[in-house]
């Protein structure tokens, strides 16, 4: 017998592919800022910042759901 639910939640791994999106743009970010001088990267920086951040409270509330947290 499968021991997996019977329906599994839906982009169970956005919440992951998110936060690597996100550390992708900041490495690229903080590596090109310096080479090409320019300020375009600021906002790449706050992109990536902002991608992240909304990947780590989706896993969050995933794993709180999963434990079986409060209401």
């Amino acid at each position: 017998m499968s021991t997996r639910p019977a329906n599994p939640t839906p982009l169970s791994g956005l919440p992951l592919v998110l936060i690597a999106i996100g550390m992708v743009a900041l490495i690229l970010a903080t590596t090109m800022s310096p080479v090409t001088g320019g300020h375009g990267w600021r906002w790449v920086t706050v992109g990536g910042s902002v991608v992240q951040f909304t990947g780590w409270v989706l896993l969050g509330r995933r794993m709180h759901r999963q434990r079986g947290g409060a209401r």
